[in-house]
């Protein structure tokens, strides 16, 4: 999340009264990830988030999102959905740039992570992987290490990575020459970060941020939970492998890990470090995001998780 397109408040308002908004209270940027433009919108239908996509992909596949999205809300699985408008459409377009608005999720970010938050998540993802197995959907900008690094390579990359570059690009080069093709692919959610799961009373009350799903091997979900949930919180290396387990032996009680997954989790490991790394690059390093309100991320912060390799 970020804030690339400005609106003012009355031009918001403007498009919630196709809503059926009679009253907004209040109007606020939300600065937080680094992708799309959201606000949170208050009003007297309620909490919710509008959402303005800056990727400039096809808005025939981002509809499939806002329609499995649905479908996992219908069976039970705690996301947000995109309500409609007068019109029925649950999208609209704000200068040719497709826009929703989405149910409020209430509870706070996950903070803390313990055997119980590891347990839901473990078997929300493996429940969300088996009731995606079957649909596709495709992004011509995605999340994606390779994606990332054909972007950043146009620039002058040692200058920007200086002493890190040989570390970075070592892995890189491993990363780059494996084959996933052999594994389980579905639709992965792939930014399944602590900071897109929401508690409340204990437990896991909701899951947001889907725009960067696409089909892909299921592995790479798994990786990012042990990278960002477990293994950048500074804790042993004895905690790490018990929590990583709890984890594991929660989402195989929804979907089997297959033996070819895992004889590839390290490189899998590697790769989701990298792609974060590259994106972080990319949009402090590469872009031009001069006067975009959004949270800053050093990639620098993500080197101890290649360190393991």
């Amino acid at each position: 999340m970020a804030v690339y397109t400005k609106l003012s408040d009355e031009y918001i308002k403007n498009i919630l009264k196709d809503y059926s908004f009679k009253e907004v209270n209040r109007i606020e940027e939300i600065s937080e990830g680094i992708l799309n433009t959201n606000y949170f919108i208050e009003g007297d239908k309620g909490k919710f988030i509008f959402r303005i996509l800056e990727g400039e992909r096809d808005y025939t596949e981002e509809v499939k999102e806002l329609e499995f999205l649905e479908y996992l809300n219908s069976n039970g699985f705690p996301c947000p959905i995109a309500i409609k408008n007068v019109s029925g459409e649950n999208y609209t377009f704000i200068d040719g740039k497709m826009a929703s608005v989405f149910t409020f999720i209430e509870g706070e970010k996950v903070h803390s992570i313990n055997e119980n938050n590891l347990k839901e998540i473990g078997q929300k993802l493996g429940r969300m992987h088996n009731l995606l197995k079957d649909r596709d959907i495709k992004r011509n900008r995605k999340i994606d290490m390779q994606y990332f690094y054909d972007i950043i390579s146009k620039a002058d990359l040692k200058g920007i990575l200086k002493e890190d570059y040989d570390f970075i690009m070592k892995y890189y080069e491993r990363a780059s020459k494996v084959d996933y093709s052999n594994l389980p692919f579905g639709i992965i959610h792939n930014d399944i970060f602590p900071d897109n799961v929401f508690m409340k009373d204990g437990e896991i009350s909701g899951i947001i941020d889907f725009n960067d799903c696409l089909r892909g091997p299921l592995i790479l979900d798994l990786a990012i939970v042990i990278s960002f949930w477990i293994r950048n919180r500074g804790i042993s290396e004895e905690v790490e492998n018990q929590m990583t387990k709890i984890f594991l032996d929660a989402y195989e009680s929804e979907r089997k890990i297959t033996k070819e997954e895992m004889a590839l989790m390290d490189e899998s490991l590697i790769r989701i470090a990298l792609t974060f790394i590259f994106l972080r690059v990319n949009k402090f390093h590469v872009e031009d995001n001069s006067g975009v309100n959004m949270e800053y991320k050093n990639y620098r912060d993500l080197l101890p998780l290649l360190r393991y390799f």
